[in-house]
């Protein structure tokens, strides 16, 4: 019973992620369109597989390891890469951008490669070579993937935190709040991963796997939901500075970021010419 409720929950969630990615997105492009649609579609064929395995619904062993492993990469990296495209709003140095991008692949190779040999050797006709390896791999993979979600979780706390003490005159309480609500969506986004290691750690297999699509449907939710309102403040007080500087008012500082390829469309890429900054805003002054 559990397992079918995590199934459903899993579902309903990527269902409402779906129609807000759809009725959101003007333009349907972009690394974080895709990692979102992406990573939504990878928590359904997760779900499905283990459903399929659990409930015996497909015998092909092959086919139920298939569904997971698609999903498993979609659903864990596919996250990791949502919080990686919208970083560029809040963290200002390039190198350290790159440095989640370069953590983020180099975790694929070590962990998604070999777990996945492991896994279809396990539900192979010969799985006890592999049996005890996959088990001890599959806590090392899962405590690797967690401590990267916590290290790009913590990234964004401490860029929020910091820019909270250098926020704008302009709007101020508008843009604390969106501060101090992407912090604690991080903050649960954390503790929402140590409940998972605790399952695993507590060997408790078949729910710590059907928990998993559960618990990635509402972290993606919640990062949907804080993603696009930090995207919104940002690119409203953008606007709102361009409009100033157009309107003639001579005494109003340029902000740096107004040297920069103005207005990115929602789902672009983050890149050099389109990395806005809140800390940068300052307030303006009339003529």
């Amino acid at each position: 019973m559990m397992i079918a409720g995590f199934f459903a929950i899993a579902v309903f969630n990527v269902v409402e992620i779906n129609f807000w990615i759809f009725s959101t997105f003007r333009r349907r492009v972009g690394l974080y369109f895709w990692s979102l649609l992406i990573s939504s579609w990878g928590i359904i064929f997760h779900a499905v597989g283990f459903l399929l395995k659990f409930f015996q619904v497909c015998n092909n062993e092959y086919v139920n390891v298939g569904l997971i492993i698609v999903g498993w990469f979609a659903m864990v990296t596919g996250q990791s890469i949502v919080l990686y495209s919208r970083l560029h709003l809040i963290v200002e140095d390039a190198r350290k951008i790159r440095w989640v991008l370069g953590l983020i692949v180099v975790d694929f190779f070590l962990f998604h490669i070999p777990s996945t040999a492991l896994n279809f050797g396990a539900n192979s006709s010969n799985p006890n070579p592999f049996i005890t390896p996959f088990a001890v791999y599959e806590k090392i993979q899962i405590t690797a993937f967690s401590t990267q979600e916590f290290i790009i979780s913590a990234l964004y706390i401490w860029e929020a935190r910091k820019m909270l003490k250098s926020l704008p005159n302009v709007k101020r309480e508008e843009a604390r709040n969106v501060m101090i609500h992407l912090i604690f969506v991080n903050i649960l986004i954390i503790l929402m991963d140590i409940t998972l290691l605790g399952t695993e750690y507590a060997n408790l297999y078949s729910i710590e796997t059907t928990y998993k699509s559960f618990l990635y449907s509402i972290k993606l939710k919640l990062e949907f939901a804080i993603l696009n309102r930090l995207r919104n403040l940002v690119k409203s007080r953008h606007q709102s500075t361009l409009s100033h500087i157009s309107s003639g008012a001579r005494n109003a500082p340029i902000p740096y970021f107004a040297t920069r390829s103005a207005n990115p469309q929602f789902g672009d890429r983050p890149g050099h010419n389109s990395r806005i900054f809140l800390s940068q805003i300052s307030s303006n002054r009339t003529s």
